[in-house]
């Protein structure tokens, strides 16, 4: 499970850099975070935090595209008076590209386009968090809650090296081969996602 954010946004940077006009980009970072968003929410009311209802895909239509929705429209109203950072570096040309997105959302077109754009963008976004912490947790939640974690690697993945107590989580999460998959997927996404200003910055000085 790679971190909420950056992580899960750089990780599908690839796809909005390539084809920028097919998403609304501020719908797809923040449905990128909803299955956490929307599972750290209930993990407020439980009382312990985890993976559950939020990282299945029945939470998609009925969870992560509504909650993204309001966080996607949030995002819009605080940031209208904020201003470019007017610096030079890394951290200013990240900020600027970030405030640049929001500024611009939604692109322009009829309300149903519009519309259209956000809900799938933050729906990929989503299924994109799903689909990454398939391949770097301990459990297939897909199909949560008719169906408990499902085990679909071979017997070796789940190997348990160490056990590390969290604060929130009832159990210790296990260190394994799936935990050195998070964290090469935590690093790749962050790279992904801020290496191009750096880049940037460096051609330019």
């Amino acid at each position: 499970m790679p971190f909420a954010f950056p992580s899960h946004q750089g990780l599908i940077a690839p796809l909005w850099r390539l084809k920028p006009a097919w998403f609304d980009i501020p719908a797809l970072f923040i449905g990128a975070a909803m299955p956490d968003v929307v599972d750290g929410t209930i993990g407020v009311f439980r009382g312990h935090l985890g993976q559950g209802l939020g990282h299945s895909l029945i939470a998609l239509p009925l969870l992560c595209i509504p909650g993204g929705l309001a966080l996607w429209w949030l995002s819009r109203t605080v940031a209208r008076p904020w201003n470019a950072w007017k610096r030079s570096g890394f951290l200013a040309r990240a900020w600027n590209a970030g405030l640049e997105s929001v500024h611009a959302s939604p692109a322009p077109g009829t309300r149903t386009h519009q519309a259209a754009r956000v809900v799938i963008s933050l729906g990929l976004g989503a299924f994109s968090h799903l689909f990454f912490d398939l391949i770097s947790h301990g459990g297939f939640t897909w199909f949560y809650p008719w169906t408990p974690k499902i085990k679909l690697f071979p017997a070796w993945w789940y190997t348990t090296w160490y056990r590390l107590p969290l604060p929130g989580y009832n159990e210790p999460y296990p260190i394994g081969p799936h935990f050195i998959m998070w964290v090469f997927l935590g690093i790749l996404g962050i790279i992904l996602l801020f290496y191009p200003y750096l880049r940037k910055q460096y051609r330019n000085s």
